[in-house]
C-alpha cells in the first residue's frame, strides 16, 4: 500500500484463486512475494509494474497489511468511450495479455513519471468536485499511454522458461495483427519457428493448444464487435473472415454455448 494510506483488505470472495472481469495495474515502489498469477509469483522488486488482464487467475493468498509500497488500480474497459471492450483495450495496449503476465522493472525516471499520475488519480477518484469522473478517465488513459511508452522494448523481469517466452511472443504477434487472425502455421512463420515447436510451447505454457488460444482472442474480438449497435451479426461474421453467417454462428456457439445472434440479443 502507499505510504500514509489506509490498508483495505481484499473482499473475501477475492481471497482465493479467482478470475475477474476487470483490468489491474500494480504500480509498486516496493513489493514482496505474495501475489500469484497463474503459475507465476510476483517476485520482490522495486519500481516495477505488474499488469493483469481479465481471464487470468490470480491468488492474493490472504495478504495481510505489510510494508509494501505502491498502488493497485482496478478498472473496466467500459470507462472509456472508444476502447470500451476488452479486446479493443488489449489491442491498443498489448501489455494486457490473456495468458502471460508482464512484470516490468522501470528506470527511476520512468517510474516517477508514472507514479505521479497514479497519485493524482488516487486523489481525484476520491474527490466529489465537478467533472471528477471525466478527469479520472482522462488521467487513466494518460497513464496507460505512459505505461505503453515506458514498457516499449522492455522484456520484463519475470524469469520465464522458453515455453513462456514463446507464448508471450505469440500473444504479442496476435495483438499486433490488426484484427486479422491467422493460422498456427502463419503465426509460426512470422515468429521464425516451426508450427510444431509453437504448438508444443503454447501447450506447455498454458495447457491449451495454439489453435485454442487463437480462438480465445477471436471470440473476444467477436464479442467486442457484437456489442456495437451498428454492427449486424453478418457484419461481424465477415469481419472475422467467415463466408457464411451460419458458419460464424456455429463457431460462436461451439465456443460460448450460444449463437452470436443470441449473444447480440442479450
Amino acid at each position: 500500500m502507499a505510504k500514509n494510506k489506509q490498508f483495505i483488505a481484499p473482499d473475501k470472495k477475492f481471497s482465493g484463486p479467482h478470475k475477474r472481469d476487470f483490468f489491474e495495474i500494480g504500480v509498486l515502489q516496493k513489493s514482496t512475494k505474495n501475489i500469484k498469477i497463474g503459475n507465476q509469483t510476483l517476485q520482490e522488486s522495486t519500481n516495477s509494474l505488474a499488469i493483469i488482464s481479465p481471464f487470468q487467475v490470480i491468488d492474493y493468498n490472504n495478504i495481510p497489511p505489510n510494508d509494501d509500497e505502491g498502488y493497485i488500480l482496478y478498472f473496466n474497459a467500459s470507462i472509456f468511450t472508444n476502447l470500451n471492450q476488452s479486446y479493443g483495450l488489449q489491442n491498443e495496449f498489448p501489455f494486457f495479455k490473456i495468458h502471460t503476465m508482464p512484470i516490468y522493472q522501470l528506470s527511476e525516471t520512468n517510474f516517477k513519471g508514472i507514479i505521479s499520475i497514479v497519485e493524482e488519480l488516487y486523489i481525484e477518484s476520491r474527490s466529489k468536485k465537478a467533472h471528477n469522473f471525466e478527469i479520472v478517465r482522462s488521467l487513466l488513459l494518460f497513464l496507460l499511454y505512459k505505461v505503453k511508452r515506458a514498457t516499449h522494448g522492455n522484456k520484463g523481469i519475470v524469469t520465464m522458461n522458453r515455453f513462456e517466452v514463446i507464448m508471450s511472443k505469440f500473444e504479442h504477434v496476435m495483438l499486433s495483427s490488426d484484427h486479422h487472425f491467422l493460422s498456427v502455421n502463419d503465426y509460426a512463420k512470422k515468429m521464425h519457428i516451426s508450427p510444431i515447436y509453437l504448438t508444443e510451447c503454447v501447450k506447455k505454457a498454458t495447457g491449451k493448444s495454439a489453435q485454442k488460444v487463437i480462438i480465445d482472442y477471436k471470440i473476444l474480438y467477436a464479442k467486442t464487435l457484437l456489442h456495437q449497435a451498428d454492427k449486424t451479426v453478418a457484419d461481424v461474421a465477415y469481419a472475422l473472415d467467415f463466408n457464411e453467417v451460419a458458419n460464424f454462428n456455429q463457431f460462436f456457439k461451439r465456443n460460448t454455448g450460444m449463437t452470436a445472434t443470441q449473444f447480440k440479443k442479450q
